[in-house]
């Protein structure tokens, strides 16, 4: 292995040092975008079966920690929680599509995009407990799959449809951008619970207040900070990461 890559990989490393099965996202506008973006036929939950019905689409809430989350059961690797810290946006069980209360959230070209039938939201009150087992083997590792050296690169054949920000501490450092390689893989170990991911390392910090990533038809990146209105010729020949910015790699509780 070349010393370049290896110092690439250990850095890779260091960001995500900290990481313990759990993904804390910066605010509710991010964790409602990754739901809604987990409908989508080739998401994260999707490639799993566990996207549900396209009808019905749940916000777990956990009112002890005052979180929302998605728990992604891994076939292989354990448990992925993605989660946000944040109180209760109604008090109702079911909310529709429509409710004035997503219009805090999303813009209407955004809504127009996400809601194509007649989806309700169902916002369940549960407690997720699979974490408090302290077995340490249902912990998840993560290794890296593919480092990509450009961003364009990174798009073209990862496809990711969320993308995930790990921010630098200080400007002169590289921001991690990763998505989550959902390719079948049996544990090389006993017990072993890997993650793969596929990374690129932003020294210039191109997804600064970005929210979403447009790849052209010619595979040309246009960052974008809101969705204008957007023809269906656009989206046929286009397509869109979501961007999300990891606040922490902390547990909730």
């Amino acid at each position: 292995m070349s010393e370049n890559l290896k110092k690439k990989i250990i850095k890779v490393q260091d960001y995500l040092k900290n990481f313990s099965n759990f993904i804390e996202l910066e605010d509710f506008r991010s964790f409602l975008l990754f739901t809604l973006t987990s409908q989508a036929p080739s998401n994260i939950l999707s490639q799993l079966g566990l996207g549900g019905s396209k009808d019905v689409i749940n916000l777990p809430y956990n009112p002890i920690f005052k979180i929302y989350y998605q728990k992604i059961n891994l076939i292989s690797a354990g448990t992925l929680i993605i989660y946000v810290k944040n109180d209760p946006i109604s008090d109702e069980f079911i909310l529709e599509k429509d409710d004035p209360v997503f219009k805090n959230y999303l813009n209407p070209n955004e809504m127009s995009l996400a809601f194509r039938g007649k989806e309700k939201f169902l916002f369940p009150k549960v407690s997720d407990c699979s974490s408090f087992n302290n077995n340490d083997n249902l912990k998840v590792s993560l290794k890296i799959d593919d480092l990509f050296h450009s961003l364009e690169s990174f798009i073209a054949v990862a496809e990711p449809n969320s993308l995930f920000v790990r921010d630098a501490e200080v400007s002169s450092e590289p921001d991690l951008l990763f998505a989550f390689n959902m390719m079948p893989q049996m544990p090389g170990k006993l017990n072993e619970k890997v993650l793969k991911i596929d990374v690129f390392m932003d020294p210039e910090h191109k997804t600064k207040d970005i929210t979403y990533l447009k790849r052209e038809e010619d595979y040309t990146l246009k960052y974008m900070s809101d969705i204008k209105e957007i023809s269906h010729a656009e989206l046929y020949k286009s397509a869109f990461s979501l961007i999300l910015r990891v606040k922490s790699l902390d547990k909730p509780y």
